[in-house]
């Protein structure tokens, strides 16, 4: 299985951050640079810097973009852990405490690139707004005893942005990519407090409809995990869109069905930290039994599991075993109000269910 497209687009931007402090290097110095003694010095640096900082902390951050000064001030601290553990690796701190200024530079040059990528991102980013913010960020950059701006840099800036527009152009055709309108997730509200979605997948062979019904169902069956990846890889690029823009997170829930128990390598297109944080495996707790082979393969990924329970009738406390999560309807809480103590204990939680569904 391949990677993740989360995890394809943070290589991806491994790549753009590179490219632009590469540039910024040329605009923002500081006077007799003792870390690096030539620009190849410098690209050693910056890619395993923005190496360690992409694998971590890239979309930790993309608050306060429309204020390049906050933004950078929220941000550096993430970027000089980066630079902090490079050296570490190297066994080399010691250099970073010998050339502060040098250090310090660094992190403004990488903190800097990341502002230009948040704020320029192809999702809800504005170029032309970043452009003309940025000038403000080199004077407020210039006001420091450390730095050398030079915002007069002209052929430097314009090399900057362009590349940025090269590069926006590069990730809309990778968005783009995955708009089909025969292919698509619709989501829909299931709980309210925490909020968790769920989505139907709907997809659309142009011209099978001419054919017989019972070859469209066979050549569906056919094909059944392929269109079941499909629709994982959407979810995967809706959570990315939302990590780089300015949305809230959505919690979207993942039921588990008999395709994916046939085919549980699909589980891996959500092996990314980032994808996991914002979704669960959802089950029906009367089908555990039959996914569970399935269940504990997710377990080992870090995915995690949330179960659902139909009934509303009362029951026996020992129903359920300990640290679940459990959606049910409001009528099965109010019918089991006696329990209430025990399952508190046991680390049981429930989740209402819309009354809509």
């Amino acid at each position: 299985m391949s990677l993740s497209v989360i995890d394809k687009y943070v290589e991806k931007k491994k790549k753009d951050l590179f490219e632009y402090t590469k540039i910024l290097e040329e605009i923002i110095s500081v006077e007799d640079n003792k870390l690096w003694k030539n620009k190849e010095e410098f690209k050693g640096l910056a890619k395993g810097i923005i190496e360690k900082y992409a694998n971590v902390y890239y979309f930790e951050n993309n608050t306060n973009r429309d204020n390049p000064i906050k933004y950078s001030n929220d941000n550096i601290n993430n970027v000089l852990k980066s630079v902090i553990e490079y050296f570490k690796d190297s066994n080399n701190l010691a250099v970073l405490k010998a050339n502060k200024n040098e250090t310090f530079l660094l992190s403004v040059l990488i903190t800097t690139s990341c502002y230009l990528d948040f704020a320029c991102n192809v999702v809800d980013g504005d170029y032309l707004d970043t452009k003309n913010k940025f000038k403000y960020l080199l004077l407020y950059l210039k006001k420091t005893n450390i730095l050398k701006v030079y915002n007069n840099n002209k052929v430097s800036i314009n090399a900057l942005f362009d590349q940025i527009k090269k590069n926006i152009k590069e990730d809309e055709k990778a968005f783009l990519y995955f708009k089909n309108e025969e292919c698509t997730n619709k989501y829909y509200l299931y709980t309210g407090d925490p909020l968790y979605y769920k989505f139907d997948f709907y997809y659309k062979i142009p011209g099978l409809e001419e054919y017989d019904e019972s070859l469209v169902k066979d050549i569906y069956k056919k094909y059944e995990a392929k269109l079941l990846e499909m629709s994982y890889e959407l979810l995967t690029v809706d959570i990315l869109q939302e990590l780089v823009s300015n949305r809230e997170m959505i919690n979207y829930l993942v039921p588990v069905n008999k395709i994916l128990n046939k085919k549980p390598n699909l589980l891996k297109l959500f092996n990314n930290g980032y994808i996991k944080s914002y979704m669960k495996l959802l089950v029906n707790i009367n089908e555990e039994a039959e996914y569970n082979d399935l269940l504990n393969e997710a377990r080992k990924l870090g995915i995690k599991i949330i179960y659902e329970y139909d009934g509303v009738e009362n029951v026996n406390s020992d129903i359920f075993t300990y640290d679940m999560e459990i959606i049910v309807r409001r009528e099965f809480i109010d019918n089991n109000e006696e329990n209430k103590y025990e399952w508190n204990k046991n680390n049981i939680k429930f989740v209402i269910k819309n009354k809509e569904d």
